[in-house]
């Protein structure tokens, strides 16, 4: 593994970049703590704290120094785009070794796909242009590597790994994140949030 954060050249900034996210329950917050548990230790691969563990529904182009009243138009059309969608289980499978982190990824839906688009179509209708692309799956990162990090430790301390499961989505919430590559994660700041039907 090599460090994801060598890698990141898609941010104008490290701080207020604005991403629609879901977050686990703390059920499955509690099964995503027990697979970190096997990570322990690892030098250059940090866990993420539970606080700020999540699933990227999508990264906007834009960051929260746009404004409030450029906000409340994202809000709306959020709003409008998020009623459709209804409320949905993924099924999240055990820990992957990636490239530059370790996560655990999820079978897509129609559900989650529903919620991809409806996000997509807000940002693009509210702002115009271009936004970063899809996620390439739901999934959870658990740890992103700082430096190198042998892969072979990791995938034997992972092995056996159980499957996270199925964790309901119900709420999708707008945040300002910021980026920490010297410690290794990514919090936020939620601004807004939306129980789908």
């Amino acid at each position: 593994m090599e460090s994801f954060f060598d890698a990141t050249t898609t941010w104008d900034r490290l701080d207020g970049s604005l991403h629609v996210y879901v977050v686990p329950d703390e059920d499955v917050t509690d099964r995503l703590a027990d697979l970190q548990s096997r990570l322990d230790g690892v030098p250059d691969l940090p866990v993420m704290p539970r606080a700020w563990l999540h699933f990227t529904v999508n990264r906007l182009a834009q960051y929260d120094e746009i404004g409030n009243r450029e906000i409340t138009r994202l809000a709306d059309a959020l709003t409008v785009e998020l009623a459709g969608v209804p409320a949905f289980d993924l099924r999240v499978g055990p820990p992957q070794v990636h490239e530059r982190a370790v996560e655990c990824v999820g079978e897509s839906t129609p559900g989650w796909e529903a919620l991809v688009d409806g996000v997509r179509r807000a940002a693009l209708g509210t702002f115009g242009g271009t936004m970063p692309d899809r996620p390439y799956a739901p999934h959870v990162t658990l740890a992103y590597a700082t430096g190198d990090v042998p892969d072979r430790e990791i995938r034997a301390r992972l092995e056996g790994s159980p499957e996270v499961g199925t964790m309901r989505v119900e709420t999708a919430h707008l945040m300002s994140v910021t980026m920490r590559p010297e410690l290794g994660w990514f919090d936020f700041v939620e601004l807004a949030n939306w129980s789908l039907a």
